[in-house]
């Protein structure tokens, strides 16, 4: 296809990496493949994928990363202006048609989009997280500002059913304007050895259940309340915690509380970035996977998605994204969020059941929210949100989502 018929999108990713890092990461590899589309990613030079991206980056945002906590709390409130005006030149400049946001600056939104406006670009983003719990400086203006950024989006992408019925009574915005494109399936390819082997490697007992929590540690991600729920089972289930501790997260105070259960013999901490390369590890020497989230989070899990990529069953509260996941595809069992009895009955289940889920429901998963069919999804939306570049702006969004929702 010839450059001139090509629709020209901008990504705007301003962090170095995490979850969603890794969703823009994964999803723009699979769209810079299709000839309609010419990607390029803006980023900060931080970027975690940068090495790995097959797809044009363009590093020109501001970093918002420093060792020093004081001068990274001021570059990233500067940068909530700066980086979307520089996001917005580059795409002028380039020439691009489409401004996707995949983070989403909207303290700032009434400071930068006039320049939006005045650019002519049409705007986009996914909503990972529909709301905000907590605000930077004034939660209540923050909201409304981040209504404001949905209302001017052509098109606005989110994971689940549950979240696009919670953004339109969230933000106002027609339904039609909504399309649902779930996460894809995470492989990190294949581990280093045999379970056994690599239970022995990582002083993992070889006569017990292995639950693995997995990812950023965080408050929302209830580990406190696991630990409390599998200690009735100290002596059948061993729990490995591997990931990065997030703010607000005390990987002390767990300890502790493990101490005082009396299950520190039955856990092991690994509070730490896990390499890319051995991530099939942690997998492969684990049973099932544990997603105790607090019904706070209401995103969808890149850690599910990782366990559905290498077959892994999954224990996750009852949380309306995981629940459309686990009803469309058996790959695990759910516990009442923010429950220690009801989360100690689920691992008291899983003990018994973690063998019964069939390769074939991962497989149907894996099929189901494939990133081929979130890429048609999303392209599709921006063909039409293309397609109305002259026409008026509210009238070209209603008719462009309703076939792809």
């Amino acid at each position: 296809m010839p450059p001139s018929d090509r629709i020209r999108v901008l990504h705007y990713f301003a962090f170095p990496g995490g979850g969603i890092g890794r969703y823009a990461h994964e999803l723009i590899t699979h769209m810079a493949e299709l000839p309609e589309l010419e990607i390029e990613l803006a980023c900060i030079p931080s970027y975690h994928y940068r090495d790995q991206a097959t797809y044009a980056i363009w590093p020109g945002l501001r970093e918002i990363t420093h060792p020093t906590p004081w001068r990274r709390r001021l570059r990233f409130a500067l940068n909530l202006l700066v980086n979307p005006l520089r996001a917005i030149r580059r795409a002028r400049s380039t020439g691009a048609h489409i401004l996707h946001l995949s983070t989403i600056p909207h303290v700032t939104f009434a400071l930068w989009s006039r320049a939006l406006s005045r650019s002519g670009l049409r705007l986009v983003a996914t909503a990972h997280d529909v709301r905000r719990s907590q605000g930077l400086i004034w939660h209540r203006y923050e909201l409304e500002q981040l209504k404001r950024l949905y209302r001017t989006c052509d098109a606005l992408f989110v994971h689940s059913q549950h979240q696009k019925a919670d953004l339109v009574d969230f933000a106002g915005v027609p339904a039609e304007r909504v399309v649902v494109v779930p996460h894809g399936p995470y492989p990190h390819g294949q581990p280093q050895a045999d379970k056994e082997t690599l239970r022995r490697r990582y002083g993992i007992p070889l006569d017990k259940q292995v639950a693995l929590f997995f990812g950023d540690i965080r408050p929302d991600k209830n580990l406190d309340l696991f630990l409390r729920a599998m200690a009735p089972f100290k002596d059948r289930l061993f729990l490995v915690v591997a990931g990065r501790p997030k703010q607000g997260t005390s990987v002390e105070r767990l300890q502790q509380l493990a101490e005082e259960l009396g299950i520190s013999e039955s856990v092991k901490w690994v509070p730490q970035y896990i390499p890319y390369d051995e991530v099939p590890n942690y997998l492969e020497l684990c049973d099932w996977m544990a997603l105790p989230y607090s019904s706070r989070f209401t995103s969808q899990s890149g850690v599910l998605n990782v366990a559905i990529a290498h077959r892994r069953p999954v224990l996750a509260s009852a949380l309306p994204t995981f629940c459309e996941v686990f009803d469309a595809c058996p790959v695990g069992i759910t516990a009442a969020p923010d429950d220690v009895a009801g989360l100690s009955r689920a691992i008291e289940e899983m003990l018994g059941r973690s063998g019964e889920f069939q390769p074939s429901a991962f497989d149907q998963a894996a099929a189901r929210f494939s990133w081929e069919s979130n890429v048609r999804i999303t392209a599709a939306t921006y063909r039409m949100v293309a397609g109305h570049l002259g026409s008026d702006r509210r009238r070209g969004v209603s008719n462009c989502v309703t076939s792809v929702a």
